[in-house]
């Protein structure tokens, strides 16, 4: 995929990505995760999966990361007045499991998160999915989200801790382990695997997103939310993740959700 069309990718997923740190006393802050902003029939809040947020339910507050505008912005969310729900069905990944969760935002927070982001619409979402492809244009599947790997050793300077943190666009194509399966693998383009990092720890929870794209007009005609990254598959010489499916998020979590946080 050509710089031009990656940087136009990343601009657009910048809007619904964010990152999860926490901090730790005398070390500065540590990645956990990735989540994508979103909005459920309403209710405005972050899309992960239930792993990451069985991390942070269990935290007063959390690091969000942002990575729209220049550079990344940081700020505290103090998770008191909101809400998780989890659907999580197992501690380690197997082909049925679901590792889901979001997380509510009260209407204060969420108008301060979207000062500096997007809401991704599920609804409008579903309807592109149920459309189907558009006529005009290429595909890559990608993903964005932090790395721990590639954060750098946290520092201090003018007194206070500095935690380097780096993001990444992750491309790659998608496909189904099993006919109808629910669940999906992520397999990275083989021109950039040298450079991915040997663990994806930190990109648990990003958006999977499927972009339609005219490279050379550098525009995105269609750009949907197709899944959740989930858990990196550590017997795979191809470095694949495991995400869970569109499915899954549909018929699984926006359920529970309603359930949950009725209106």
């Amino acid at each position: 995929m050509a710089h031009d069309i990656a940087d136009v990718v990343l601009s657009h997923l910048s809007n619904f990505a964010v990152g999860f740190v926490r901090r730790k006393e005398g070390a500065g802050s540590e990645v956990f995760g990735s989540g994508t902003l979103v909005s459920i029939e309403g209710r405005r809040g972050i899309l992960t999966c239930g792993h990451v947020a069985n991390v942070y339910k269990k935290l007063p507050e959390i690091g969000l990361v942002r990575f729209s505008g220049v550079g990344m912005q940081k700020h505290m969310l103090q998770l008191g007045d909101t809400e998780t729900i989890i659907v999580c069905s197992s501690d380690t990944w197997t082909e049925t499991d679901l590792d889901l969760a979001f997380t509510f935002l009260p209407p204060d927070i969420a108008d301060s998160v979207g000062a500096r982001g997007i809401f991704l619409n599920i609804e409008k979402n579903r309807t592109k999915i149920e459309g189907g492809a558009p006529s005009d244009g290429k595909h890559v599947d990608a993903m964005l989200g932090l790395v721990a790997e590639f954060s750098g050793k946290p520092f201090i300077e003018g007194g206070q801790f500095i935690s380097p943190m780096r993001a990444i666009l992750h491309t790659g194509h998608i496909s189904s382990p099993k006919k109808e399966s629910t669940m999906l693998t992520f397999a990275p383009m083989d021109y950039n695997r040298h450079e991915l990092p040997k663990s994806f720890g930190g990109m648990s929870g990003a958006g999977l997103w499927r972009v339609y794209f005219i490279e050379d007009e550098k525009q995105i005609v269609q750009a949907k939310l197709v899944g959740v990254t989930s858990w990196q598959i550590t017997d795979d010489p191809d470095q694949k993740l495991a995400c869970q499916g569109w499915a899954r998020i549909d018929q699984g979590l926006i359920p529970t959700v309603r359930q949950k946080l009725a209106f």
